[in-house]
């Protein structure tokens, strides 16, 4: 039976979680007959009952087709840390999470009243929020949205996030990421998290930075063009940038500017599923500057060679060693 997609909207919590109950009961070996004659009746007893069973399969189906990825590993294994032991029996809706939608190979997820969505190795995608704001996360990131009647937040749990705010003055977007807060009304700006430190970059509008601690409570106004970075122990930073460098991998660009050789390769291998190996710690010492496109791992070992003294060797198709070379 279909069921108009707005009166799927009045689906209750309810009802979801009998879904699952439905769903987790039917699968066990033990499932009597009686018990699906059961099922059947609570299908016919009203046509949301089918209604939300069915959604549920076409989302575990989606989740079984993409289990082996990582991303949808971690996410599995946060519901089942969340929901505690004696709610496991749950899970088939839970870990489905009420709504899972898959785009591209990214994954947006609802769970414990918070929107999470999250990209992969080598994903890019960009997401539509309730208020009209868009976020484009870049590969390995994810976030947490959680908005109310007075404020729109967003968590940065890990990675890099482009957000074009939609204006809405009575309602501030805050992005917290590490111990910084980002309060805009309407504009667009680059959010990147690494371990130790939070970057900042403005292109539109206008943004405040706040940081919150037991010592100190300060905030710096950033104007377009220019980038704070905020280092774990020592003083935040403002200085201008390159919007284009900064914003690249929203076309599949990376900038790489004076970095150590680890962390260009930690930096290429966000983008493929093929992994660069630094095995020889004699190459700690070379740094790395250049524009690279994501994913072009051969490209990327091919200038390596040709500017360092680097052997490449292939170990099978997914991965690639870096030794230093000795010359003769």
């Amino acid at each position: 039976m279909n069921i108009p997609a707005n009166h799927l909207q009045t689906l209750t919590a309810k009802t979801a979680d009998e879904a699952g109950r439905w769903d987790a009961r039917l699968r066990a070996p033990d499932c009597t007959a009686a018990e699906r004659a059961d099922f059947a009746a609570w299908c016919d007893a009203d046509p949301l009952h089918r209604a939300a069973f069915e959604r549920l399969q076409t989302i575990v189906a989606t989740l079984r087709h993409d289990r082996s990825r990582a991303d949808v590993r971690a996410l599995r294994d946060e519901a089942l840390h969340a929901m505690g032991t004696r709610r496991r029996h749950r899970m088939a809706w839970a870990a489905a999470v009420a709504s899972v939608m898959v785009v591209g190979a990214a994954l947006a997820v609802r769970f414990a009243g918070a929107e999470i969505y999250a990209t992969g190795i080598g994903e890019r995608s960009t997401f539509t929020l309730a208020d009209g704001s868009t976020v484009e996360l870049n590969a390995q990131s994810r976030i947490q949205v959680h908005y109310s009647e007075s404020q729109r937040r967003v968590e940065l749990v890990k990675g890099q996030v482009l957000f074009n705010v939609a204006k809405n003055t009575s309602r501030p977007f805050v992005v917290r990421a590490g111990n910084r807060n980002i309060v805009a009304v309407g504009t667009r700006f680059d959010v990147r998290l690494d371990p130790g430190s939070v970057q900042v970059t403005l292109i539109e509008g206008k943004v405040r930075v706040e940081q919150q601690s037991a010592q100190r409570q300060d905030a710096v106004l950033l104007t377009p063009g220019k980038q704070l970075l905020a280092r774990s122990g020592r003083a935040p930073s403002v200085r201008s940038i390159d919007v284009a460098k900064v914003t690249g991998w929203h076309d599949g660009r990376i900038f790489l500017d004076d970095l150590p050789l680890a962390e260009a390769v930690a930096e290429m291998n966000k983008h493929s599923a093929v992994q660069i190996i630094v095995d020889d710690p004699a190459l700690a010492q070379w740094r790395v500057s250049g524009m690279f496109r994501a994913g072009g791992q051969e490209a990327f070992v091919n200038a390596l060679e040709e500017y360092f003294p680097v052997a490449v060797q292939h170990r099978g198709g997914q991965t690639i060693s870096l030794t230093a070379r000795h010359l003769e």
